[in-house]
Formats: structure tokens, C-alpha cells, sequence
């Protein structure tokens, strides 16, 4: 794998902002501040064609992150209300969290992917959708002392459920509905999300991956409530579907750029294979095993011990992820908390 984003690798190290970085004609990276997350920044992607802009995960909606874009925009010799199309790779925060600001001052259309869903806000009561969240993670053997933490609160729910609707919704193979756009097009890669998309360049041979492939880190793939019901498996087949175009230098969300897209891939699909057999030396070497449990002896790179709050969501929900991949590969075990295992899917 080649780093192609030298001084954006070097911010990152450093722990501080990289700049603002015009990398082709049209084309600019603009970093946003996603505050109190480990990542730290979102990178959002402002592309324009003539008199059209459009912005690609504009980042969590937070009053330094409206700052962080308008300079961005500043830099490309663009204002606001220029803006004419955003476009979020799927439906987090720190994606999609700014695209309702930015929609009402601009006047642009908002788009998501045709299988991205509001399954995480599609709920009645938030009181109501909180304790359900709280009951699965007893299911899940969470320490009742933990749960507050593991479980969605109403506020978090709420906020949710804020995040902007798509007035547009982009299925693989279209493209971007604005003059001057006709060589972007959708490359659908459930498994993240389940209707995370990414964007393939052909004239600027450039792909914009979201979460879905970064250079360093491993998505997370959770098993979420009404989300997929194996987003293990969605994510390996679109990783799958990414075996070509190695040359095209990939535009993460996230940390730095590089190319070597076909070597990251099968770096991706090893490492959660191997995270797979290690939940299986789990399973067989406890006597009660549960999402909790199992989730405590795998090797996080922060240590299970050290996780809170939405780490440690994250880490049951995707533990939770490998036990149903596990189980619709026809390996059984009985563990509380998860839905009935899908028909068999071989390769």
C-alpha cells in the first residue's frame, strides 16, 4: 500500500487537524472536527463542475465543524450557498450530522444510498426503544452496572433522529444527478451500514471510500436492531466487489489517503476472518459463553478494559456481528440475544 496523503498521515500522528488540500482540479479535501470521538476529524470532499458543487460526508454538525467546512469552501473560492448536492456515504453522525444545516442554508438536495434506512431512529417512543436496547444488552450478559453505557439513550436516540432525510436515494451504477458529474458513479458496499455506498471517480481515477475501506483501522461492523441481519457477511462480499481499479488512489472518510486498493482489501478480509476464528477459540473455550463475555477476551487495540460509552457499543454490537456470521456459516452455538440464524450461505 502506497500513502498518498503524506501530510495528512503526519496531522494524524501528531494528533492535530491536516489542512485543507486541493487534489485535483475540482477536487479538495476539506477536514471536519468530530468532538469527543477517537477519530477525531471526518474528511468531507468538495467537488465542483461548473457552476455545481457538491459535498461528500460534510461531517458531524457541530459549531467548530460549520467552521471547519465554511473555511473549506473558503479555500475552494466557494461559499455556502454554492453548494448545490450533498451527499452522505451512510447514516452516522459524523457523515450525514451536518448535512440538515447545510441543506437549509444552501438550498441543495441531501442523497443516501437506495438500501440506506433509518433503522437505528425508526422507532415510536424513545423511552420505549431505550429500555428494549437496555433488555437486549442483559441478553447479552452486559454487568447491569455497564448497560447505561453499552444501551442507546433516549438523548442519543433523539439525536438520530434529527439527522437530515435523503431526498434523493443512489443505487450502484448511477450517478450524480448534476451536470458535469457523469464519470461519479455509486458502488453500493453494504456491511458498515447496510446501505453504505461508496464513489468511484473514472476521470479523476479516484475512489471515495466512506468507512467502508481505510488505510489503517477496520471498520466497525455491528449487528444493530432492525439493522442487517448479517453485516458481517454483507461487508466481506462488498469487499469482494472492490478486486479492481488497484491504481485509483482511495479518498477515505477517515485518517489518510493511499492507493493499493486490491492489497487493503484482502489486509480487511484477513483481519476479520482471523477475528472470526478468534471468536471461535471463545465460544469453545467458555462454559457459558455470552456477547459479553466473548467480547472481553478478543484483542481490541485500545484493550476491552479501557472501552466506554459508544466504544464499548460498538465492541459487543460487532462481536454480536461475527457470532451471527458465525451461525449462517452453519457453525452452532446457542447464544442468547441474537436472531435466528438466516438460511445457510455457502461460497
Amino acid at each position: 500500500m502506497e500513502i498518498t496523503g503524506t501530510v495528512q498521515r503526519q496531522a494524524w500522528l501528531k494528533k492535530v487537524m491536516p489542512p485543507v488540500e486541493c487534489l485535483s482540479e475540482g477536487l479538495w479535501s476539506v477536514p471536519v472536527a468530530f468532538p469527543g470521538n477517537p477519530m477525531r476529524y471526518t474528511l468531507a470532499y468538495v467537488l465542483t463542475a461548473g457552476a455545481e458543487c457538491l459535498v461528500i460526508d460534510p461531517g458531524f454538525d457541530s459549531p467548530q465543524g460549520r467552521l471547519d467546512l465554511q473555511a473549506g469552501l473558503r479555500t475552494a473560492g466557494l461559499g455556502i450557498r454554492d453548494v448545490t448536492g450533498i451527499l452522505a456515504t451512510h447514516f452516522h453522525t459524523d457523515h450525514l450530522g451536518m448535512a440538515g444545516w447545510l441543506s437549509f442554508q444552501s438550498g441543495a438536495w441531501v442523497a443516501l444510498g437506495s438500501a440506506e434506512k433509518r433503522y437505528i431512529s425508526a422507532f415510536d417512543d424513545p423511552l420505549d426503544e431505550s429500555a428494549a436496547d437496555r433488555a437486549r444488552m442483559r441478553t447479552w450478559g452486559v454487568p447491569e452496572e455497564r448497560i447505561s453505557e453499552a444501551a442507546m439513550s433516549v438523548d442519543g436516540l433523539m439525536h438520530l433522529r434529527q439527522l437530515a432525510d435523503a431526498d434523493l436515494r443512489l443505487g450502484s451504477g448511477d450517478t450524480i444527478p448534476l451536470p458535469g458529474f457523469e464519470r461519479l458513479t455509486v458502488v453500493e458496499t453494504p456491511g458498515h451500514t447496510p446501505g453504505h455506498i461508496c464513489l468511484r471517480d473514472a476521470g479523476r481515477e479516484v475512489f471515495i471510500s466512506g468507512d467502508h475501506v481505510l488505510p489503517r483501522i477496520s471498520p466497525n461492523v455491528s449487528l444493530e436492531i432492525r439493522g442487517d441481519a448479517d453485516p458481517l457477511r454483507s461487508c466481506l462480499e462488498s469487499l469482494d466487489r472492490l478486486d479492481a481499479d488497484t491504481h485509483f488512489e482511495v479518498l477515505p472518510a477517515h485518517e489518510y489517503r493511499f492507493r493499493g486498493l486490491r492489497d487493503r482489501v484482502r489486509q480487511l478480509k484477513a483481519v476479520a476472518l482471523e477475528r472470526s476464528e478468534e471468536v471461535v477459540q471463545e465460544l469453545t473455550g467458555q462454559k457459558n459463553p455470552t456477547v459479553w463475555t466473548i467480547a472481553a477476551r478478543l484483542s481490541w487495540s485500545r484493550g476491552f478494559a479501557s472501552l466506554s460509552n459508544l466504544q464499548l457499543r460498538l465492541a459487543l454490537s460487532e462481536t454480536a456481528a461475527h457470532l451471527q456470521y458465525l451461525r449462517t456459516s452453519g457453525y452452532r452455538h446457542d447464544i442468547e440475544g441474537l436472531p435466528e440464524a438466516a438460511p445457510l450461505i455457502r461460497s
